[in-house]
């Protein structure tokens, strides 16, 4: 169900930030958020604002009171005493600088780029800002824009309100009585570990500091808190580095079993568990890292697969009753374990189940809205990331990374000095596993 989408799932082109940007600008324009980005000066890139309007309106999710409208543009100036200061002196007059960052121009060592985060007074609309920047003589581009709420929200941190105490009571008493049935083995383990370690019980609802420590602690795995939907890309790459986006709120009470979006509840008793597992950090961290720098295609196939296997994946229970067909699966999909009544469906009911065959998978339809139409099954983990191994052998990438734990860094391996480096790593693990072996066997 929705409770399991950790970004918007998208089957169509992304849309472009302007109809009249040509494509060696959109090219610099990628490239430039990419390099604010890494900064943290950009934060976490979201669904734009409209598509978020339109998928809450299809799910009738009400919307906040309109507020300030913050618009982010990329601006060109001269690198000379007096170029920032003149650019600033171009800008509208009806705005607030609320962010303000230079990078080297790439494209001229004569020039830099200017992010400028801005509010918008006064009923001056986007287009009228930009244009009127255009018109004062600067190069700007329009990097995104959104609606500030007219009312600052009280955050108030998940677990101190008794509404949401009472409804994390309902669904913890329900699906542990679900997971002791149909979970796997790896999962039962680790949500006991998850008890007596991090304050899991079904009157407290965890921290997430709490379970980081713990999860790095057991595979280097580090849970960031997140306010809502990600992209594809965004998501996917925060695994590349053993970083799991969580959100942070509870569903709503009235109806405990469901959510349209991702929360606290699936994200806790649906993945935390099994991200203390080496093995599947292991594969959870190589569809990661298989997403760096893969085509807007090959994204999307990667997506479907992190989808029916992370998210709503079965493996094989070695101890299946074999007079009932419909128990010999165990299940590890995050978006079945929290979820009472899409665990029912898939085991008790009668839905289709296949191999996982990744060419296959990728042609599955994901559905957000109501219970998958199809589940896909391995005999373990090992298979599953075998089986992704081999899918993304085949993908073409304009590099090859790999993640160093020591720094917790990506290195592109694009260089000789960087191979050697991954070799001597290698070599050492070699000894160490050939020095273990002698004393095993």
């Amino acid at each position: 169900m929705a409770s399991a989408m950790k970004f918007l799932y998208y089957n169509q082109p992304k849309k472009t930030l302007s109809r009249t940007m040509t494509t060696s600008q959109s090219t610099h324009l990628e490239d430039f958020k990419v390099r604010f980005r890494r900064s943290g000066s950009l934060g976490i890139p979201f669904v734009p604002e409209e598509d978020m309007r339109v998928l809450k309106r299809e799910l009738a999710i009400e919307e906040v009171d309109e507020g300030m409208t913050l618009l982010t543009v990329i601006v060109k100036t001269v690198r000379a005493k007096g170029g920032i200061s003149e650019t600033i002196e171009a800008l509208p007059k009806m705005i607030v600088i609320k962010h303000l960052e230079t990078r080297d121009s790439k494209q001229s060592s004569s020039e830099l780029d200017l992010l400028i985060e801005m509010e918008l007074h006064g009923r001056l609309t986007n287009q009228e800002a930009i244009e009127e920047m255009k018109k004062n003589g600067l190069q700007v581009q329009e990097v995104s824009s959104t609606i500030a709420p007219s009312v600052q929200p009280k955050f108030i941190e998940p677990g101190t309100n008794e509404e949401e105490k009472k409804t994390w009571s309902v669904i913890y008493k329900t699906l542990r009585e679900l997971h002791l049935k149909y979970a796997c083995q790896e999962f039962l383990d680790n949500f006991e570990e998850l008890e007596r370690h991090c304050g899991y019980s079904e009157n407290n609802i965890p921290q997430l500091e709490d379970i980081s420590r713990f999860l790095k602690a057991k595979t280097g795995f580090r849970v960031r808190p997140v306010a809502g939907y990600l992209s594809a890309r965004d998501f996917l790459a925060g695994l590349a580095f053993r970083v799991f986006f969580c959100t942070q709120y509870v569903r709503h009470s009235a109806n405990p079993f469901y959510t349209p979006e991702p929360d606290t509840v699936h994200e806790l008793m649906g993945h935390m568990a099994l991200f203390a597992d080496p093995d599947f950090a292991q594969f959870s961290q190589e569809i990661g890292l298989a997403s760096l720098g893969a085509s807007e295609e090959d994204l999307s196939k990667l997506a479907t697969l992190y989808f029916f296997s992370i998210e709503f994946g079965l493996s094989c229970d070695s101890h299946a009753d074999k007079l009932d067909s419909r128990l010999k699966y165990k299940v590890y999909g995050a978006g079945l374990l929290s979820s009472a009544e899409e665990l029912r469906h898939a085991i008790e009911g009668s839905p289709s189940i296949y191999r996982f065959d990744p060419d296959r998978v990728v042609e599955q339809e994901c559905l957000i809205t109501t219970f998958q139409s199809a589940y896909f099954y391995t005999r373990n983990f090992e298979e599953a990331q075998s089986k992704l191994r081999m899918f993304t052998s085949s993908m073409k990438r304009p590099f090859v990374v790999r993640y160093d734990a020591y720094t917790e860094c990506i290195q592109v391996l694009n260089n000789k000095q960087n191979l050697f480096l991954a070799i001597n790593a290698l070599r050492s693990d070699i000894n160490l596993l050939a020095g273990a072996l002698h004393y095993v066997l």
